[in-house]
C-alpha cells in the first residue's frame, strides 16, 4: 500500500503506526514509574458495589466453545439453564481477573491479570448489564473491579429495549415463536485511552484494540466453559453504548459489545412458518441518535493522571472517525474477501492436525489453564527441550476456529490468516507454515523463505526476547484495505480484535501444554510480508508471538485466589 493509497483517516493511523511507527515513536512518549501513573483499575466512588462470590477453581473444558470440539464430543457440551451470581463471578475472573502478583524489589510491573497486556497497563474495563436478577445481584448495569472482584452498579433495570436495538441483537426469525431466545447479559469490553496513552501516546490505539480482541476471545473460552453461547457484536451505535454506560467518549469508549444467552440453541423452523422480524422499538431506528432514550449518568471514578489529552490527538481522531450509529443497517461481511489467496506460496507439503491425540473433555480445565498462562516474564528467553508435534497441534489446530458475531447471520472464521515459522518442532521440519482451518485443520509447508533474515530482524528490534530460541513463532495477518472498504475506519479496531481473539486461543491453549506465548509488535512487516511470499501491502501482520517454554527467573510471581 502505497503513501498515495493512505487518503482515509483509518488507512492513514494503519500506515502511521506500522510503516511510520519509527517516526511515531521519535515523536517522544511519556514517562512511567511515578505517582501520576493511571490506576491499574478503575475505582468508582459513592456507587453501590457488590462483591462477588469466590470464582469456582474449576470451571469447564476450554474447548467447549469450538464447533470442531463440540461435534467430535455430542451430548458432553455444557449448557445452563439461568445465570445465576456463582457464574458471573466465574465468567468475570475468567474474562480479565487478577490471576498473579509479582512481588519482591524488583517488581516493576506487579499486577497479573489472566490476559497479556503491554507493561500490565491494562487499558480494558469490563461492564455487565443482566436482563434479570441473578440471585442477590439484582437487574442492572455494572462496571468490574479486578482488583477487588466487585461488582459497581452504574444503573438499576434490565436490557432496555434502545440498548438492545443499538447493539444490533435480534431475535433470530429462524426460532420458533414463543421460543426463548433473548440475551441474558450484555457484557461490554471499553478502553480507557489514558491507561496506555500517558506512556505511548497515538501508538496506544493499536495496544487497546489488541488487549480488547483478546479479552473478548477469553469471553467466548469462559462463555463455552460454562455453557453460555456468545455472540460478538463489533458493529454497534457507538452513542447509546458508551451514554448506556456513563462513559466520557473522549477517555473512554465501548469497542465491542457480547450478547450472552443461556439454554441450548433453539431449534430452527422451516422458512414457511418463520415469523416476520418484529419492528425495532420506537426511537431506536430512524432518528439520527436514540441516546438521548436513556438518561445520562455521570459516575465519579478515582483519577490520578492529568496529562492532556491533546498530547495523543491521533489517536482520538481515528476512534472519533470509527463511530457509528449504523442508521442504514449492517450488511453481512463477505469474509473471503479478506483472507490470502489459497495458492500464495505453495502448499503442497502438509501437515495434519486433526490427530486423535487431542485430550479428552475436562482434560483441559479453564481455570487452571488461564492461572498458568504467562509471556515468559520480562526478558524472554526460552528453553528446554523442543516441542513434540502433536503439542503443536493441540495449540493450533482450534485458532482460526468459526467466531459467532455480526459480520454474517452464520459463523464465520476469524478475518485473520495465520503463519507459523516453525524452529524447534520435533516431528516438524524447519520453516514456514500456514495454517488452512478448513474443512479439517492442517498445516501447508511455504516453500523458500529466508527465515533466518526474519530472526534475526525480530532479535535486533526485541532484545528482550529471544526470538531465535523460541519453538515457533505465529504471525496474525489481516487485510487493512479491505477493512476500510468493510467497517471504514472501524476496521482497524475490529481486524485488532479479530485478531486478538486468535492469539488469545493461541496463548491459553500453549499454557495447557507447558508453553508460554510472548506478543511483541516489535517487527518490520515488509520483512515478514516478504517471508510469507506476499507482494500486496494491503496484508499487514497485525501480532507476532513467540511460543516457548519459559526458563526459571529471579521474578516471584504470587498466584492469587479468592
Amino acid at each position: 500500500m502505497a503513501d498515495a493509497d493512505a487518503d482515509t483517516v483509518g488507512l492513514r493511523f494503519w500506515h502511521r503506526t506500522f510503516e511510520g511507527v519509527r517516526e511515531l515513536f521519535a515523536e517522544g512518549h511519556g514517562e512511567e514509574g511515578g505517582a501520576d501513573d493511571p490506576l491499574p483499575a478503575k475505582t468508582y466512588r459513592g456507587l453501590p458495589r457488590h462483591p462477588l462470590s469466590a470464582p469456582a477453581r474449576a470451571v469447564g473444558d476450554a474447548r467447549w466453545s469450538f464447533a470442531s470440539f463440540r461435534r467430535a464430543h455430542p451430548g458432553g457440551a455444557p449448557c445452563l439453564d439461568r445465570l445465576e451470581e456463582p457464574a458471573v463471578s466465574v465468567l468475570l475472573h475468567c474474562v480479565y481477573g487478577m490471576g498473579r502478583m509479582e512481588v519482591g524489589p524488583h517488581a516493576v510491573w506487579p499486577y497479573h491479570r489472566l490476559v497479556a497486556s503491554a507493561r500490565c497497563f491494562y487499558p480494558v474495563e469490563l461492564y455487565l448489564w443482566t436482563a434479570r436478577p441473578a440471585g442477590e445481584l439484582g437487574a442492572g448495569c455494572y462496571h468490574y473491579d479486578p482488583a477487588h472482584h466487585v461488582l459497581t452498579r452504574l444503573r438499576e433495570g434490565g436490557l432496555p429495549d434502545v440498548l438492545v436495538a443499538a447493539v444490533g441483537v435480534e431475535r433470530p426469525a429462524a426460532v420458533a415463536p414463543g421460543a426463548h431466545d433473548a440475551p441474558d447479559a450484555l457484557l461490554v469490553a471499553a478502553v480507557c485511552f489514558r491507561k496506555a496513552a500517558f506512556r505511548y501516546r497515538d501508538y496506544a490505539y493499536r495496544l487497546c484494540a489488541q488487549e480488547a480482541g483478546m479479552t473478548v476471545g477469553n469471553a467466548l473460552l469462559a462463555a463455552g466453559a460454562l455453557g453460555l453461547r456468545a455472540r460478538v457484536h463489533h458493529r454497534f451505535d457507538d452513542e447509546v453504548v458508551n451514554r448506556a454506560l456513563g462513559l466520557d467518549a473522549s477517555e473512554e469508549t465501548s469497542v465491542a459489545v457480547l450478547d450472552l444467552r443461556t439454554g441450548p440453541l433453539p431449534a430452527p423452523v422451516p422458512a414457511a412458518q418463520r415469523p416476520a422480524p418484529s419492528p425495532p422499538p420506537a426511537g431506536a431506528a430512524g432518528k439520527a441518535s436514540p441516546a438521548t432514550a436513556l438518561p445520562a449518568i455521570r459516575a465519579a471514578h478515582v483519577r490520578t493522571n492529568a496529562v492532556d489529552p491533546a498530547a495523543w490527538s491521533g489517536l482520538l481522531e481515528v476512534d472519533r472517525a470509527a463511530r457509528r450509529t449504523w442508521a442504514a443497517g449492517r450488511p453481512a461481511v463477505d469474509p473471503r474477501a479478506f483472507h490470502l489467496p489459497a495458492g500464495v506460496r505453495g502448499g503442497e507439503r502438509q501437515l495434519s492436525l486433526a490427530t486423535p491425540t487431542e485430550p479428552g473433555p475436562g482434560e483441559i480445565e479453564l481455570a487452571a489453564t488461564l492461572r498458568t498462562r504467562d509471556s515468559g516474564g520480562r526478558m524472554f528467553l526460552p528453553g528446554g527441550d523442543p516441542l513434540p508435534v502433536h503439542r503443536l497441534a493441540s495449540v493450533l489446530r482450534h485458532a482460526l476456529e468459526p467466531v459467532p458475531s455480526d459480520h454474517t447471520s452464520r459463523v464465520c472464521r476469524p478475518l485473520v490468516d495465520c503463519h507459523v515459522l516453525a524452529l524447534r518442532v520435533d516431528g516438524l521440519d524447519t520453516g514456514l507454515y500456514r495454517l488452512h482451518p478448513a474443512p479439517a485443520p492442517v498445516l501447508a509447508r511455504v516453500p523458500g523463505p529466508n527465515w533466518r533474515g526474519v530472526l534475526a530482524m525480530l532479535c535486533d528490534r526485541t532484545p528482550a526476547v529471544n526470538s531465535a530460541k523460541a519453538d515457533a513463532i505465529v504471525f496474525l495477518t489481516v487485510n487493512r484495505v479491505e477493512g476500510e472498504r468493510a467497517f471504514g475506519a472501524r476496521g482497524y479496531r475490529i481486524l485488532h480484535q479479530e485478531s486478538g481473539i486468535v492469539a488469545q486461543r493461541i496463548s491459553v491453549l500453549a499454557a495447557a501444554v507447558g508453553r508460554s506465548v510472548r506478543i511483541t509488535n516489535g517487527y518490520h512487516e515488509g520483512v515478514v510480508r516478504e517471508l510469507m511470499g506476499v507482494a500486496d501491502a494491503a496484508y499487514v501482520p497485525v501480532f507476532c508471538m513467540a511460543v516457548g517454554r519459559r526458563r526459571a527467573t529471579a521474578q516471584y510471581e504470587m498466584p492469587l485466589t479468592w
